[in-house]
């Protein structure tokens, strides 16, 4: 062999030896390699960094590395040199915020430059049990509704946990109901992780309930209780019939209206209004039964609906309607309207129940008549009246005798005095002509006495409302009564007031003597 070739050979095999030489070679060792720990507490690994090399170690770092998990936080050091035959000693944190319970791979690595020095430790995250509990329910039922109860179990433990639910339930302290549920799982992902039991108490009665909860998952117990109260409210009630309308008004303890409170008219179901108020209309007469509910107390009850009947006769030009219940009773009070060929009139029945009505101003003919009463329902009916003839008067004729051949003298005729008759006609033309005219501006007022009775007509403008109306009659008047207004009778007179007319609206007075 040449010696030359022989020369580089021994140059090349020196020169890698030293390359070799010169790098530093770093050992690391982890005493403990496996580990265990739960969500929220911290591990420290300890860890010795030996540099074996004969070259120092610059700039290395200490770390721990593992999979992309939620819930770890790794610790790190830092080490500027690391001297030929130095031993280092550090101890690298790792902090378990809340992964999910497992056996985890981990690594310690020591790095530097780009040479990787790496040691496998495990990591062993064991269940936290975390839970709570809680009973969903109102704090008061009316008596008479149900109550539904809800245990509620909700787990925020890393794991899979499981256990027992026990409850029980008090009415003033007395025990009512008793349950327990056993193996009961719950998993660390939604809607897993939650556990809820419905307990149903039909209608329960009035008192002061208590419910206790009793729980244990994973060796945690934990107790709570919840109480509720089912009560029932002083209620009273009105019924009445009025205007063909029977109304069912509910009450409370203060005199306000209780709304929402089922009402049964009939067989017709209804509830009371915000004001307490339940109605329906009365089309025929008869007994209406009525069944409440005040807060799971039912009452029964009825209201009675009359029924008016109306008879007449006629008396020349006046017309006599009597009002009458089905007992055959004569019903006071009660409006009658008629109306004929030439216009429509009122009257009021008096204690008898009989009413009169002026046939001159309705006219003869076809009669519409009408009762009218708010605590009956009313009659109508269509009877036929005749004019009454008037009676005939004959005046005898005289005769004179004249003697024949005799001539008797004719007086000039001397002109017809018509007295104040001229004046009478032009007065009625004006009257007449103006009472037209002031019907549209002014009221009318008309007044007529027959046998024991006093009428008194008034009648607004057509072309404005009356308002503010006075009547006075300094009369010995026994009763009165009023289609509209007040009527009050005051040291021997009749006080008749009206607050307000519409344009061409009527009312009557009628004064019993």
């Amino acid at each position: 062999m040449d010696k030359r070739a022989v020369v580089l050979i021994t140059m090349l095999f020196l020169l890698s030896l030293s390359i070799v030489s010169a790098q530093p070679s770093l050992l690391l060792e982890v005493a403990q390699k496996s580990f265990k720990a739960k969500p929220g507490e911290t591990i420290s690994v300890p860890v010795v960094l030996s540099n074996v090399g004969n070259e120092t170690a610059e700039n290395v770092t200490l770390y721990v590395s593992g999979p992309a998990v939620e819930g770890f936080l790794y610790g790190s050091e830092f080490i500027k040199k690391v001297e030929p035959g130095e031993k280092i000693e550090k101890t690298l944190p790792i902090y378990i915020e809340n992964p999910k319970a497992g056996v985890y791979e981990l690594k310690v690595v020591a790095r530097v430059g780009k040479m990787l020095t790496e040691v496998p430790i495990s990591l062993r995250v064991i269940t936290k049990v975390s839970y709570s509990i809680d009973i969903d329910v109102e704090d008061r039922y009316l008596f008479g509704e149900d109550v539904t109860i809800t245990l509620k179990v909700s787990s925020s433990s890393n794991g899979v946990i499981f256990g027992d639910v026990s409850y029980e339930i008090y009415r003033e302290n007395v025990s009512i109901a008793e349950k327990s549920v056993h193996n009961i799982f719950l998993y660390p992902e939604y809607p897993k992780n939650k556990w809820e039991y419905v307990i149903f108490l039909p209608k329960p009665v009035v008192g002061r309930y208590t419910i206790l909860v009793r729980t244990n998952f994973g060796g945690l117990s934990k107790t709570i209780t919840k109480s509720f109260e089912v009560y029932q409210r002083n209620l009273r009630y009105e019924t009445k019939f009025e205007k063909g309308i029977i109304y069912v008004r509910v009450l409370d303890e203060e005199g306000n209206g209780v709304g929402g409170i089922p009402v049964i008219i009939e067989g017709t179901e209804l509830k009371t209004d915000p004001y307490g108020i339940a109605f329906i209309e009365a089309k025929e007469p008869g007994t209406y039964h009525i069944t409440l509910n005040l807060d799971g107390k039912i009452v029964e009850t009825f209201v009675e609906v009359k029924k008016l009947f109306i008879t007449y006769e006629q008396r020349n030009e006046t017309l006599l309607v009597h009002v009458r219940d089905s007992a055959g009773k004569g019903i006071a009070s009660v409006t009658i309207e008629a109306i004929g060929p030439l216009g429509k009139t009122y009257s009021v029945t008096d204690e008898n129940g009989t009413a009169l009505i002026n046939l001159n101003e309705t006219g003869f003919g076809s009669i519409s008549l009408k009762a009218e009463s708010d605590r009956y329902l009313g009659a109508e009916a269509i009877i036929a009246v005749k004019e009454p003839q008037k009676p005939e008067t004959q005046t005898p004729t005289q005769t004179t005798s004249t003697p024949i051949n005799q001539t008797t003298p004719i007086p000039p005729a001397k002109p017809k005095d018509y007295g104040n008759l001229p004046i009478i006609l032009v007065l009625s033309a004006v009257l007449f002509g103006s009472t037209s005219y002031l019907a549209l501006f002014r009221p009318l007022k008309f007044e007529e006495q027959l046998d024991r009775y006093y009428f008194v007509k008034v009648r607004a403008p057509r072309m404005r409302e009356l308002q503010n109306f006075r009547y006075e009659k300094a009369i010995n008047a026994v009763e009165a009564r009023a289609t509209k207004g007040r009527v009050t009778i005051e040291d021997g007179k009749v006080i008749w007031e009206i607050d307000k007319l519409e344009p061409g609206e009527e009312a009557f007075l009628q004064v019993i003597l």
